[in-house]
């Protein structure tokens, strides 16, 4: 039996109320419930700069030549800094297993992630979190040197490049054209934590801020090939790329959850 829905915002460092509330209470308890990821940033290792891949826990990393990743030692909870030094280059996580699948006819979906920006201001960086495919993370995966997605399946939140203060709701399908659900969807500050997440239940995909449902939803097609990825595995992904060398700022992420119920 699904929990109680407790909506409202709800910006404190744990998951949210809001859309956890919905699933069964045992979802992170009971392995026989749901299967999936609890990332905290407790025991991680740096990212290697120039590195294609770096592993751990079954993640994989990826730097361009003048990126960082590095634990924030100085905040509760283990934290997880991604940035780089130079325009068009990034720096990205994504895991190594593609446990999951979005289509109508699957069990529920949940998804969230906590972070934050050290800027709002335009051209500085951009920002993607949530679930993509298993190509391959590199300088232009999952963002594309131009700031657009990279041609991969992927659901989630898309902070543009040129609009520093906002996160998209969007989805792609390989080889089809990005879908936004809602333009300019949330609106950030800077270096304050929002938690950006979504829920797959019964053909529909809800996208949540801090807890808080937002209004544009996704039907979700079954796998069928439409522009929504739902013939295909994913798995969590959070990635920056610099729109220029000049102070870029960097993203910090607290935690990244997903969620899947077993049918």
């Amino acid at each position: 039996m699904a929990g109680t829905a407790m909506y409202g915002l709800n910006s404190k460092s744990g998951p949210s109320p809001g859309l956890w509330g919905l699933a069964p209470r045992d979802i992170f308890y009971d392995p026989a419930v749901a299967f999936g990821y609890y990332e905290d940033f407790i025991e991680w290792m740096p990212l290697t700069a120039g590195a294609e891949s770096d592993h751990i826990k079954g993640w994989q990393e990826f730097g361009s030549t003048g990126a960082t990743g590095v634990l924030e030692v100085d905040e509760q909870g283990g934290m997880f800094s991604l940035a780089s030094d130079g325009d068009d280059e990034g720096a990205s996580i994504s895991s190594e297993v593609l446990p999951f699948r979005i289509s109508k006819t699957l069990p529920d979906l949940y998804f969230e992630c906590r972070l934050k920006s050290s800027t709002i201001a335009n051209t500085k960086h951009g920002i993607v979190v949530g679930l993509m495919d298993g190509t391959a993370i590199s300088a232009t995966v999952p963002i594309a040197a131009d700031g657009t997605l990279a041609d991969a399946n992927f659901v989630g939140f898309h902070r543009l490049e040129g609009d520093g203060d906002t996160f998209d709701t969007v989805y792609k399908a390989n080889t089809v054209a990005v879908v936004t659900v809602k333009a300019d969807a949330t609106t950030i500050v800077a270096d304050t934590y929002v938690k950006l997440g979504f829920r797959a239940h019964r053909g529909t995909l809800t996208y949540f801020v801090n807890g808080v449902p937002l209004t544009d939803t996704k039907a979700i097609p079954d796998a069928t090939g439409t522009d929504f990825p739902a013939d295909v595995n994913l798995g969590p992904v959070a990635a920056v790329l610099n729109a220029t060398a000049t102070t870029p700022g960097d993203t910090t992420i607290d935690w990244i959850i997903c969620k899947q119920l077993r049918a």
